[in-house]
């Protein structure tokens, strides 16, 4: 017959190991709801604000396209030629130009070939008026004068708010490649850390239910962020709103997404809870 004090020591060892899977359970979510959430933020910075493309696109029809017209006009005007010498299509590839440049952490850099091309067009037909050609110049002087229009309109564009940006642009891609590669990482040894444990649905279940929650918060701050630089900032308000809602249209989605994954863990929790007991 077994002893009180066996059967207390017995029961001490189930209550411990009873215990023990559940302190791992939950310091194992815990590092998945942290490592979930760094990579669905880096995701979606990679995505919107860090990605050339989408900026690139983003500032095409911005006022950043109407700084672009004036700057280019205002350096033909230095040498007296009138009127605008820039299509709306033109404009916006050049703003791709100078964006995927900055981005690129480079110095804007403009290829005015389709400018200067115009411009020379226009100067023949004001001096075939008078009966003359740009043929009786110099092909020197020509292309010396394209060269220097080219040169003044980018070394405007190359300010210091410029090549701030373009530096902080690039550390901060940096900053978060590195951190969602380590959190890609770290999450896949996690998960195979679980899958030994025999409690991967526990932590997948429980992580993703949080950080679905956790996330949904982070894009709510993140519209009210936006709509207050909106209001601090008048001029640039639409461009901010525009940008902001195409941003917050891709943190939505994977808030949904983490949600959607949170509640196929859940699902599949009590599946087989309910065959075990059968």
């Amino acid at each position: 017959m077994m002893s009180r004090e066996e059967m207390h020591r017995q029961k001490r060892q189930a209550n411990a190991s009873a215990k023990q899977p559940r302190s791992h359970h939950f310091w194992a979510s815990f590092l998945g709801i942290l490592l979930t959430m760094v990579m669905a933020i880096a995701v979606l910075l990679n995505a919107t604000v860090l990605n050339a493309d989408f900026a690139a696109d983003e500032l095409a029809d911005s006022p950043i396209s109407t700084q672009l017209q004036e700057e280019v006009n205002g350096s033909l005007s230095e040498y007296g030629v009138s009127g605008s010498l820039l299509t709306t299509k033109e404009t916006h590839r050049l703003v791709r130009q100078a964006v995927k440049q900055v981005y690129a952490g480079k110095s804007i850099k403009l290829d005015l070939t389709n400018v200067e091309k115009r411009l020379q067009s226009k100067v023949d037909d004001e001096l075939g008026s008078y009966g003359l050609s740009t043929s009786l110049l110099p092909s020197s002087a020509t292309s010396g004068f394209n060269q220097q229009l080219t040169n003044q309109v980018n070394q405007k564009l190359n300010t210091d708010e410029v090549q701030t940006a373009a530096k902080t642009i690039t550390t901060v891609k940096t900053v978060v490649n590195v951190l969602l590669a380590i959190s890609g990482v770290a999450l896949a040894v996690l998960i195979v850390w679980s899958l030994f444990k025999r409690c991967f649905l526990a932590v997948f279940s429980w992580s993703t239910a949080w950080s679905a929650g956790l996330y949904f918060g982070f894009v709510w701050l993140v519209k009210l962020g936006i709509n207050q630089a909106a209001q601090e900032e008048p001029d640039y308000a639409s461009t901010i709103a525009t940008i902001g809602n195409d941003v917050l249209t891709r943190g939505w989605r994977i808030a949904w997404l983490l949600l959607a994954l949170a509640l196929v863990g859940w699902l599949l929790r009590g599946g087989l809870r309910i065959v075990r007991r059968h």
